[in-house]
């Protein structure tokens, strides 16, 4: 039978709490609060990658205009979805195992899931009660309100998140990078694996955010954007996080 999450039953009336934790796949899940933020780069920013970069990549320019977005509030998983909690919606729904699940360096109970694509995301969301983030949620999850181009702020720091210049070469179990946490507290926003999103990039592709531990500096901003080559079965470096929407009654209650 399906699982169902009234999220109402567990805010109660009172204030927002700023953490919660998911009754089905137990992910800790952080608020983040209602409100204006930017989304995208401005034309400076998109100056400073490019010399970062030593390149002009025309991939960056789709993060243009930096633009304000209203967002209600909403609860996002601290961690990117690991293959310990995706054992547990296998186990529970019989939905198909991914590449690598059982592999000694990629299936650890604490390494984010990889090859999985968008429709076994949405599949496990919903298992949970659940979603898949849009691209502006998960943003604001990432960048905050201050416009920052990593989740700890405007200079690349290469200890803070798992990159190529960490040099693991690999995924990382969650929870490491303490000081690369965003604003709201989330992990793994920079690098380790890109993230599925919903919406659409160039025309009708799926995107995805974040970055990967094979992307460099430039590549694991919290406004790039990117698309598989495989948006049914994924890739090795293609992980997802899900978001809990709140009623309105309540979201009046995070303004």
């Amino acid at each position: 039978m399906e699982k169902r999450w009234n999220i109402s039953e567990t805010l109660g009336t009172g204030p927002l709490p700023e953490t919660i934790i998911s009754p089905v796949d137990g992910a800790e899940m952080v608020l983040v609060p209602a409100g204006e933020f930017t989304r995208g780069i401005s034309q400076e920013d998109f100056y400073k990658i490019i010399l970062m970069d030593e390149r002009e990549n025309p991939v960056f320019a789709t993060e243009m205009p930096a633009r304000n977005v209203y967002l209600n509030a909403f609860y996002i998983d601290r961690y990117p979805v690991t293959n310990y909690q995706y054992r547990k919606f296998i186990e529970h729904t019989g939905h198909r195992e991914p590449m690598l699940f059982d592999h000694p360096s990629w299936g650890k109970p604490m390494q984010p899931v990889v090859f999985v694509g968008w429709e076994d995301a949405r599949a496990y969301s919903k298992w949970t009660g659940k979603s898949l983030p849009t691209e502006d949620q998960w943003e604001k999850a990432g960048r905050g309100t201050d416009e920052r181009l990593w989740s700890w702020g405007d200079d690349f720091l290469e200890e803070r998140c798992n990159s190529r210049e960490y040099g693991l070469g690999r995924t990382s179990k969650i929870g490491l990078f303490d000081k690369g946490m965003s604003p709201y507290g989330c992990y793994d926003m920079c690098g380790n694996v890109w993230e599925m999103c919903e919406g659409s990039w160039l025309g009708d592709t799926l995107p995805m955010r974040g970055g990967c531990f094979l992307g460099s500096a430039t590549f694991v901003r919290v406004t790039c954007r990117w698309t598989p080559e495989d948006p049914i079965n994924g890739a090795h470096w293609l992980g997802f996080r899900c978001i809990k929407e709140i009623p309105p009654p309540l979201n009046i209650k995070a303004i």
